[in-house]
This record gives C-alpha cells, structure tokens and sequence, in this order.
C-alpha cells in the first residue's frame, strides 16, 4: 500500500482451547495476515494453573495463547466479561505473555491507569490508538488504583411504566441506563489523551444483551455517539455472540457487535457441579433459545445457530482517514474451525441477509452493497451510509 494507506482488520470475541491451537484459524490464514493491523477480543485468561473459577467456564491452557501471534493478531482488547474469571495473577500474566510474544493488549492492567492506557501501533506512516472498556462484567472485576482488573464504562438501569397515567399491572416498561459518572469522566479523558498520541482513535467495548437477537441498548447508541463526538474514528463493540449492525455516525464508522470469530467452549467441565447443572436444567430449554442448552452436533459452540455466523470486518484509511468499511462473511463449523464464505452462496447469503435485518431493525445509517476489495483473496461487501 502507499505511505498512509492502511487496511485495519475487525473480529470480536476470540476463545481458542484445544490441543492444536493453530488449527482454530487454519482456514483463514491468509485473510487474517492480509490486514496491516488486526483486531480482536480475547474473552478470557490462558493460564495453566487456574485460581478458583468466580463465574465461568472459560479456562483455557497457556499454550494456547500461541495461535494468537500466528494467526495474525497485532492488538487485542482484554476488557469482557471473562478475563478475571480465574484470577488476576492469571489475567496479568495473559497480558505479559501476549506481550512477549508480539501481541498488545489493552483494557485489562496491574491497576486503573494501566487498564485505561490505549496500546498505540504504527504502521505505514500513520499511528493508531486502540482502547478498550467493559459494560459487562461480574461486580469486582474492574480495576482500581492498586487493584488489577478491566477498565470499566458502566451504566445504570432505571426502569420507566409502559403507561405511566394508567394502573396496568405487569405490562413491559422501558430501561433507561443512566452513564456511570466517574467510568464517563475517565473515558472523555482517555480519548483526549488519545488524541494527542495518535493520527486514529479506535475505541473498542464489551457490551449489549446477548438473550436479545438483533437489539441494540440505548448505552451502545449513546455511548458511539458520545465517542465520535469526543474524536473516535472507529468504535468497535462486541459480547453478543450474534452479529450487530455496523452504521455511519457524522462520518465515522461504528460496528455494534462482531460475534464471536472463534469460540472454543463447552458446557462439560472438570467441575462435577456445572455437569450436573447442565443434565439437570440447561437440556430442557427449547431449541431456538438464547440462553446456552446443549446443541447436538456442536460440542463446541451450545448456543443459537445465529451464532455459528460470524465475519471479519475491515475498515480502509486513506490519508489518516476512514474512506471505506464493511465484512467478509463468515462461518464457524462444528469443530471449532472458522472459514471465510462467499456472499453468494448459500451460507453466505444467510450471513448477508442476517446483517441487513441488524440493519433495518435498528435503523442504522448503512446500507450493505458489494464491490469490497478482496481480503487475502476472499471478496468482501461494504457498509455505505444512507445519507
């Protein structure tokens, strides 16, 4: 590419556990290293001696985290849901480990200020800052002045009657989130600071409500408007595991929620306790359900089938700018494995159509049309504004 023209590579939620690490992005190699940065979100800590699991299942071994500097990854958010599940001794030494290796990381740190410093990577001329936040996590994992954690950006719910003049019991009212003051504060902060230390601002969130297919929070709306407004080029959310909109805000792009690009995880632990939940409770939900039953034929991915399509999305920077976006769809297979699909097959027409309802069902400002460039040899679509 010529001086200052970048192509920044998109995935979301990252989870690899398996003997043979490498195998996870074997058959998207090429379009991995295409990007000249790529990003994802680590969901998690890879360790090999696991404190207690506070919430979750996710334990993967060290050695994993090898696949990640292979497959092409250049920075990863380590702000979820996950990432203190099995300690912060595991957390930090996640971090120092992907460091070593090559990999930056933001989000995650020994204490406050190092979760809020954005990880900054040159390429081509032009300097590009990525940070990272958290809206859902369990109460306890954010960082704090001299406790290791993530950098939070929470909210708060309050609750408003469907019909506040009438008394009718049990309707479905609406939430508001009012925005954590302080996690505010520190996000104008950041992003000034940011600013000064980069040509592009990337701002990266774990956020939205996972039970709800296609729905995007008032907090995910508002909090990428609050970003372009304050100098964000890219906001960049993720945590649904099915796909979200991707639009265009004064100019500058906003891609709601990428998935999950690989997800190595089963419901059957070590921990007789989860087993015996899973036999007893989780077998008896319906199928078409949200929440996590066990799937036949998926050992690997118990959860909706909308969640075994996912893509890669990329955004172009021409002049220290942002001039084009969009995806190249994608497919998880039931070995774990993730593999690049054309938009005119069966399975990716199923990925085209999913993200056009992302698109009209929440009204965002982008249009799905082909003609993207090819991305290690796959064809890609772009995401057009409206207006």
């Amino acid at each position: 590419m010529n001086d200052q023209n970048l192509l920044l590579g998109f995935v979301g939620d990252v989870l690899v556990d398996r003997d043979r690490p490498d195998e996870a992005f074997a058959d998207v190699g090429e379009m991995l290293h295409a990007p000249d940065i790529l990003f994802g979100n680590l969901e998690g800590a890879y360790t090999d001696n696991p404190a207690q699991s506070l919430t979750a299942l996710v334990t993967p071994a060290r050695h994993n985290l090898s696949a990640f500097k292979s497959a092409g990854f250049d920075v990863v958010s380590c702000a979820n849901n996950h990432i203190v599940d099995v300690g912060r001794a595991a957390m930090l030494q996640t971090l120092a480990d992907l460091n070593e290796a090559g990999v930056a990381t933001c989000g995650a740190g020994k204490d406050l200020a190092a979760a809020r410093q954005p990880a900054i990577l040159g390429r081509n001329g032009v300097k590009v800052a990525y940070l990272a936040y958290c809206s859902v996590f369990p109460r306890g994992y954010e960082a704090q002045s001299d406790v290791p954690g993530l950098a939070p950006l929470r909210a708060y719910n309050h609750f408003h009657e469907a019909h506040p003049t009438f008394c009718i019991p049990g309707t479905v009212g609406r939430i508001e989130t009012i925005p954590d003051e302080t996690d505010l504060a520190n996000l104008e902060a950041d992003l000034a600071a940011a600013r000064g230390q980069a040509d592009l601002v990337v701002a990266s969130f774990h956020w939205g409500d996972y039970l709800r297919a296609f729905h995007l929070t008032d907090h995910e709306k508002r909090t990428a408007r609050y970003c372009i407004e304050h100098g964000v080029d890219i906001v960049v959310g993720h945590h649904h595991h099915m796909l979200r909109g991707m639009e265009w805000v004064d100019g500058k792009p906003v891609f709601y929620g990428l998935g999950h690009f690989v997800f190595d995880f089963s419901l059957l632990t070590n921990n007789p306790t989860i087993n015996a939940a899973v036999q007893a409770g989780l077998a008896n939900l319906q199928a078409d359900t949200y929440q996590l039953p066990p799937r036949d034929g998926w050992p690997l991915l118990p959860m909706h089938p909308d969640a075994r399509m996912t893509l890669m999305a990329w955004a172009q920077v021409q002049g220290k700018k942002v001039t084009a976006i969009g995806f190249v769809p994608c497919r998880l297979r039931p070995d774990g494995r993730v593999q690049a699909v054309s938009a005119e097959c069966e399975e990716g027409r199923e990925v085209v159509a999913y993200m056009e309802k992302c698109q009209s069902m929440q009204r965002l400002n982008g249009r799905i049309e082909g003609g993207g460039p090819l991305i290690g040899g796959n064809a890609s679509l772009r995401i057009v504004p409206l207006s």
